[in-house]
């Protein structure tokens, strides 16, 4: 046992024993907090070194199934795939010229005078951003240097028991041509020789038109011999003027029932006749008249030639210049 002596050094506490604890607290929590901040930003290191990996990292999606989504715009485009606007329109040509800035074209270019030679070009709109919502109008809109077309010529044609003609005017359709037609050219035609026995007899009259008045009509120029016939009158009370052939035409067609195509003028091999004339400016209602009227090509029989003659003279004409228009007229025999 040990006992205590007086001389002996007592231990006793520390003056600075409370600040030097508090002392060493701080430096422990100080020390834990430096771990803890070190051992934060080193799992965060490693964290974001595995996320650059990940995000540098080409993969192959190849072998991959199902549909691949790819997102090409703005953040918060729709998921959902577009749809496919079709065959994109064409668009023009881009200039394989450089681009010269603004500040370095010189200012004199914007003054320059086009060539005379060369047509000038439409400016293109600065807001069109879309040449295909341009197009409609440009494919609506005509040019306004468009030549008009040509005016067409005047011509008429026309069929009549079996012939045709063709008629042209030195003139435009809306300066020159044919009104009206008061008869068929065919109904000036010389009238037949004979009339069988069978036509008189067979004649289908009405109430205005009796046979007897008829048959008395054909009897004013024609005769009947032996055997029935009627034949046309030798002398000159034979002869119809052209102006009245229509209407005997009309009795020997409409009631004796004659054929034209049997009428003796007609003959195979008829050439054309042509004729030339003049049309006078139009004089108020009664039309354009016909002057120099010129028998171009003839037939073998000169009455058939009086009678496209008179025809021709009978039709009416329209001239709404204020000179004379020269025509032609080719009358043809289609048997």
């Amino acid at each position: 046992m040990i006992e205590a002596s007086r001389d002996a050094a007592v231990l006793k506490p520390s003056g600075i024993g409370a600040a030097g604890e508090a002392l060493r607290r701080r430096l422990n929590r100080r020390h834990l907090l430096a771990a803890v901040g070190i051992a934060f930003l080193f799992h965060l290191l490693i964290i974001l070194g595995f996320w650059l990996v990940d995000l540098i990292r080409v993969q192959d999606i190849g072998d991959w199934s199902g549909p691949v989504l790819v997102k090409i715009g703005v953040q918060d485009a729709p998921d959902s795939p577009a749809v496919d606007p079709g065959p994109l329109p064409d668009q023009p040509e881009v200039s394989e010229q450089p681009i010269i800035p603004e500040e370095s074209q010189p200012e004199t270019a914007s003054e320059a005078v086009p060539d005379n030679s060369t047509p000038l070009q439409p400016e293109a709109s600065t807001d069109s951003t879309r040449p295909e919502e341009k197009q409609p109008e440009a494919e609506s809109s005509i040019p306004e240097n468009r030549p008009a077309p040509p005016p067409q010529p005047s011509r008429v044609k026309g069929e009549e028991n079996g012939n045709s003609y063709e008629m042209n005017f030195e003139g435009t359709e809306g300066d020159v041509g044919r009104a009206g037609a008061y008869e068929y050219i065919s109904s000036y035609m010389p009238l037949p020789q004979v009339l069988d026995a069978s036509l008189l007899e067979g004649i289908e009259g009405t109430t205005a038109m009796t046979p007897d008045f008829i048959r008395g009509e054909l009897e004013r120029y024609y005769v009947e011999e032996v055997g029935g016939d009627y034949y046309k009158k030798q002398d000159s009370s034979g002869i119809i003027s052209i102006g009245d052939r229509p209407y005997y035409w009309s009795l020997i067609v409409n009631y004796l029932g004659y054929k034209l195509e049997d009428a003796d003028w007609r003959t195979y091999g008829m050439r054309p006749v042509v004729v030339a004339f003049t049309v006078s400016p139009s004089k108020g209602a009664r039309g354009a008249e016909l002057s120099d009227i010129t028998l171009k090509t003839r037939t073998d029989n000169p009455q058939v030639d009086d009678a496209v003659i008179y025809g021709l003279s009978r039709w009416v004409y329209y001239n709404d210049t204020d000179h004379p228009i020269k025509g032609r007229i080719t009358y043809r025999f289609d048997r």
